[in-house]
Parts: C-alpha cells; structure tokens; sequence
C-alpha cells in the first residue's frame, strides 16, 4: 500500500465531513456520511484498495471528538471494518478509544471477531495495556468463549487423523451411513443443522484432497464401494469388515464434535452480532446472557411468516395447476401419478415464487448453455426429489420399524435394490451422459414433446457441484461461499455425478435454486436483467391498483452528489411512494441476517435518504415525471413514504435508519387483496374470506396496512 493511496483515502473522508457539516451543521450527520461511504467502498479509484481505504479513514482526525464518536450510529460498524486490518490499525487510535470510546471499541471487537484472533497485534497491545475491570472482564469473557472451543478442536483433529486414509469417495460412503440415522431421528429444523454439519466436514476434507481422489472409473468405484461401504451394509468374513466399523466409529466421533462446535460457533455469533447479548463474569452463571427475548421472539415470527408465505405459494400453485389439463390426465406411470402430480404442484409453486419474487423468465441460461425452460429445471429437481422420496426414504422408513438399527434397515433395502437391477445404496452414481439419458424424460413439455438430451444435460451441469473445483489447489473458498450439498445436490467427482438420497428427498427446492441463482450466482451475466424484472413486475402490480407508476427514473445530479436510479415511483390519490427494492438470497443464520441488515439494507436506506432529497427536488421542477405519475401537488413531503422493499423475509417490519423495511411477498399478497390464502386450502372458505380492502382499494389505506404490519395479524 502506498503512502499516497491511503492518503488520498484520508483526504476524501475529511472532505466529505467537512462538506457535510457546511450542509448539515451537526458534527454526527456529517461523520456517518464519511463512515456510510467507507462501508458502501468509497473512494473508489484505481489501487484504491480496502486496505487503503481503511488506514485513510483509521488516520483522519475524525475520531478524535469523543461525543461525535458515541452519538455515531455507525462508529462501532466501521470500526468493526478497521479491525479486520488489524496488522496497520493504529494503536494510537486504539488508545484514544479505548479511553474514551471503550463501548464503541469493544462493539467493534465484537462484530469484528478480532478476539478469536488472538495473535492480532492490537488486540495484543490492548490486552497488554488496558487493566480496568470493564476491560478484564471484557477479556475474560472472550477468552471462556474461546477456551469452551479447543476441546471441540482436539477430538476433531485426532479423528480427522484417524480418518485422513480415506479418499473422498469413501468418506461420503460412511458419512451417508450416519447420515441416513440422523434422517430418520431428526425433525425437518435439526435436520437442516445436520447438514450443516456435513457441509463442514466435506470442506475440511476438500482442503485435503489430491488429484487420484478425482481419477474416478467403474473399476475404482466399484473396490471402493465393496471394501467400504459394502462390509457395513453387506458385511461377509472379510478382513475388511472391522476397518470398515473403526471407521464409521471415527467419522461419527468427527460428526458429534464438529456438531458440538458449530453449535458453540453459534454462541459466538450471538455474542459479536445480538444486540441484546450481554456478558458477565460471575461464578456458577453463564459468561453471555439474553438481556430479555426480544430477539427470539422476533426470530420465531420470521420463521411463521416464512410458513404462512409457502402456504400462500402453494395455494396459488393449486389453483394454477387445476386451470390446467394435467388435472384430468396421468402423468408418467399410474402408480408414480400422485408424487408426479406433487412434484408438479411444487414446480409450480416455484416458478411462479421466481418469477414474480426474484424477477426470472420464461427461460434461463445455465452455464453459457442453449436457454433452459425455466419449469422444467424446476420440474426435473422436483420430480429428483420425488424419485428419492418413494424408492429410498419411505421404504428405510418402513424397514426402520422391523429392524433393529438402521445399518440393517439400509442392508435389506440395498439387498432388495440389488435384486432388481437397481442401485439403493444411500449413495448413487452414474456418468453425467448416464444421468441426462435418465432424466431426459424429465424435459418433456411442449417445446420439447420427445424431451431433450442437451436439456438434461444443461440441467444436471446447474445442480452440479464440482467438488474438485473446491480444494485448496485450484480455488480457495469461504465457507460462507462454498456451495452447500442442499444448494446443489449433484456432486461431481471426476467424471462421475454422486447424489445422496438423505438429502435429495427431503431438500427444499426452492432454497436450492435461489441461492444457486443469488448466493453462488451472485456474478451471473442475466442478474442485472432479473433485477429490473423485479423492479418492472411490482411496478405492473401496483399499475393494477391504479397507481402511475415510474421505474428506472435517474433525477438530475446536484453537484457532486449522484443519488443514482430510483427504483420504483409510484402515485395514487396524492399519495407518493419511493421504493428501493433489493434482491437476494435465502438466509439461514443470524449471523448472515445481520450481515444482510448491516451491508445491503444499511446502504439501501442511505440510498433512499440521498434518493428522498432528489426526488423531493424533482417533483417541483421535472414537468415530465410529474406528467407520468400524474402529480399535481408541489409539496410532497406530507405524502411522501419511502420504503426498502426486500426479497428476504426476515427483517420485514422493522425499519433501518427511520426507513421501513417490507418484503416483496408481502406487497404481492397485499395488492393481489390474498390474505386468505396463507390459511392451507382446507381452512379457505370463499364466505368467509378475509378481505384487506372492503370499502374498496384507496392508496391511504394500502399504506397504513403495510406500514402497520397488519397482514400479519391474528395469523
């Protein structure tokens, strides 16, 4: 890092200060504005990079106004951001705010995890300096959550040794063994954080790997499978049967500790991330504590509405499926018709939930392919499911009750497999030609009558994870980003696709393909165009009710300052809206939920205070968007309501920065007047339906149901 760049950095950040407090008059306005544009990555410039950024900001004067800092709704955030260049964070900012801004520094050590660092050279030098009893406890709290970790630690890297023998190929033949009993043990929500727990031990085994465990052919596979997996399930006199029992034994131990960890892991995220979190140090009582249960609370209401949503998805996925003629017809063999007809059901469900929610046509690419029918991708994981659902989970199920362990409920049903000609391991295989011959009945639909070949390849290479792709020798990924084996469940070794019935059956499909599209997507040539259909289809929603309706409009740049495209403008009966709509992926932690809040929503609400101003602005002089909307008053800021609309469910009705924060299923329940429909279909009775509107649809009203939540209640 050059001197000059960090300076550059540091000269920008006092400039925008200074020019802020000139506009604004109050020092704390005028320093979030500098933090909010060091978060949103600002400067930016060639070799400005974020190590720059940060020294610039670490060595400006700004800090030094201890009341600025305190009253600062950001300080702790951006610190937070600093401290992740811990190697050049200056200890003589340190000092100052360790003095004089402990709660503000010890926030940012939290958010930044800087104390699971502990060789980091400032927090070093704070433990060194700082003897307080406010700073001891501090430290001692963070050490017991560090220590409650190295036990964790120690039983996973002596069965990791026990089991580095295995090549990769092995490991999941034992892990899907374990797997199998977890399945049949756990509810759909344990479940879940059991994969997380495999997803963990496939990375830490990734890392690890070399190129013979990606040199895959039948020969190998076929020793493979007979040395390991076969003395469990089928187990002979061979010598091989007592390894093979060891081993199971090793990974299990790996699964409860690693399982154990991730647990405590969670912990951890709970004390850097909640802001009800509160510590002690007081002998016989836990170190971190719930200062009330406002935030599991909230949690819990995110996970109903999250229920009430699919519900809602799947009513209106009903009704779409009995419009059509497959109501009245066979579909595939008459004794697959009813997990076909659910498996079509769902399809629907999703297709509509990606088209109107996340902004998907008619047809996608995948993989730089020919474009793929967008239904039968959805279609070919559905009916995947559906294949794994009736041949292997339901018959484990049922041979679960008449045997005594599930190793021999999972012998019989590889037995019986065996006899017919088919594989029902608890784990499968097959080339990738194999496989699109056998799904290439999957894309049958109008467009394609004799179904499509290049299809069900293009199909299988989407739900494909190449695990090669993932080891430390090609690519190093974050577990954040690593793909996760419900995202994607065909995993490729070599030349060979590798599904796990266990979590085939049971994923949710839906979850898989958004966060294949947003999480591991996320750099996709179509996703500019999928976000201005989400942007294009809510403004059509709302043409519907009446509004004017104005999308992609870019006000006039003031100065300097460029508050860039609003998203959406909409107008009816006086009264105006501004929305910010922000499309992502489907989160599974606190910890992503609180990135999510603190980076993309944060950044939203700062766009929409910038895009208010602008807007405000060009209503009095823009004679053309007043023509569009129809606005005839010079002084909307009494109708004026600014809202960030968000894919994401789970910080629907709060508010970030005084802004509201609304799901963008919400507005289509509430536009489309579909209450009823998040009650499951036996309990809608078209009588009794509730309607949100009854006097008619008013723009007043509309606003007061969605800024008052009250779709949600008494539900």
């Amino acid at each position: 890092m050059q001197k000059e760049h960090h300076e550059q950095c540091r000269d920008y950040y006092e400039s925008v200060f200074h020019d802020h407090l000139t506009s604004s008059g109050s020092k704390e306005k005028a320093f979030d504005a500098c933090l909010h544009r060091f978060l949103n990555q600002s400067p930016k410039g060639k070799n400005l990079t974020a190590k720059a950024r940060a020294y610039g900001l670490a060595t400006t004067g700004l800090w030094t106004d201890s009341k600025t800092v305190s009253d600062s709704a950001l300080a702790s955030l951006a610190l937070s951001k600093l401290l992740h260049n811990d190697d050049t964070f200056p200890t003589q900012l340190a000092d100052q705010l360790a003095s004089q801004n402990p709660d503000t520094l010890r926030w940012a050590i939290r958010y930044s995890g800087l104390f699971e660092r502990t060789q980091a050279p400032i927090w070093l030098h704070l433990r060194s300096k700082y003897t307080s009893q406010d700073w001891i406890t501090f430290f001692d709290v963070c050490d017991r959550l560090l220590e409650k970790l190295r036990p964790f630690d120690q039983i996973i890297e002596h069965a990791e040794r026990a089991l580095q023998k295995l090549s990769l190929l092995e490991l999941l033949s034992y892990l899907s063994v374990i797997a199998c009993s977890n399945m049949l043990e756990e509810s759909p929500d344990k479940l879940q954080q059991q994969w997380n727990v495999y997803d963990r031990i496939i990375q830490r085994k990734l890392k690890f790997c070399s190129h013979k465990d990606f040199q895959l052919n039948d020969k190998t596979i076929g020793k493979s499978i007979k040395r390991h997996l076969s003395s469990l399930l089928l187990p002979s006199n061979s010598g091989w049967c007592e390894s093979a029992h060891q081993n199971i034994e090793d990974l299990a131990c790996l699964i409860a500790a690693t399982s154990e960890r991730i647990d405590y892991e969670d912990s951890i995220d709970w004390f850097r991330f909640d802001p009800l979190c509160a510590y002690q140090m007081v002998t016989g009582e836990s170190v971190i504590y719930n200062m009330n249960d406002a935030g599991t609370r909230e949690w819990e209401k995110t996970g109903h509405k999250y229920d009430l949503l699919l519900i809602y998805w799947v009513n209106r996925a009903m009704e779409e499926f009995a419009s059509t003629d497959l109501v009245k017809q066979t579909i595939g063999l008459p004794e697959n018709h009813e997990g076909n007809r659910l498996a079509y059901i769902k399809a629907i469900k999703s297709k509509l939930q990606l088209k109107e929610i996340y902004g998907l046509d008619d047809h996608i690419t995948l993989n730089d392919s020919k474009p793929v029918p967008l239904f039968q991708l959805l279609l070919a994981s559905e009916l995947n499911s559906q294949f794994f659902e009736e041949s292997f989970i339901q018959p484990l199920q049922e041979l679960a009750h008449t045997t005594q362990c599930t190793t021999e409920a999972l012998s019989i049903l590889a037995f019986d497999g065996f006899t017919q000609g088919e594989n029902r391991l608890p784990i499968t295989w097959s080339t990738t030609s194999e496989k699109a011959k056998r799904i290439k009945g999957w894309t049958v639909c109008d467009e394609y009558p004799n179904g499509s070949i290049a299809i069900a390849d293009a199909i299988i290479k989407f739900w494909s994870n190449d695990l090669k792709s993932q080891t430390s020798k090609t690519k190093i990924t974050s577990e954040m980003k690593a793909p996760r084996i419900s995202e994607l469940p065909y995993n490729k070794i070599g030349q060979y696709i590798f599904q796990f019935p266990w979590v085939a059956g049971k994923q949710n499909n839906l979850t898989a393909a958004v966060n294949s599209l947003r999480r591991l997507g996320m750099h996709r040539n179509e996703l500019q165009e999928e976000t201005r259909r989400v942007e294009q289809r809510l403004g059509e929603l709302f043409k519907q009710r009446g509004f004017n309706v104005v999308v992609g409009y870019h006000p006039p740049i003031n100065g300097k300052d460029n508050p860039g495209e609003i998203d959406l403008i909409c107008h009816l009966d006086g009264k105006l809206l501004l929305l910010e709509v922000k499309s992502g992926y489907i989160r599974r932690s606190t910890k992503e939920v609180w990135l999510h809040r603190t980076n993309t929503l944060r950044k939203a609400a700062w766009q929409l205070n910038r895009k208010r101003e602008a807007l405000i602005t060009a209503i009095k002089h823009d004679e053309e968007l007043k023509g569009q909307l129809n606005y005839t008053t010079s002084q909307p800021y009494s109708t004026l309501h600014c809202w960030i609309v968000d894919t994401s469910i789970e910080l629907d009705g709060q508010s970030i920065d005084g802004f509201p924060v609304v799901s963008r299923e919400v507005l289509e329940v509430v536009l489309r007047d579909e209450k009823h429909l998040l009650n499951p279909l036996n309990k809608i009775d078209s009588d009794e339906n509730e309607i949100l509107f009854p006097n008619g649809f008013s723009a007043s009203h509309f606003i007061d149901l969605v800024e008052s939540n009250t779709l949600w209640k008494d539900l």
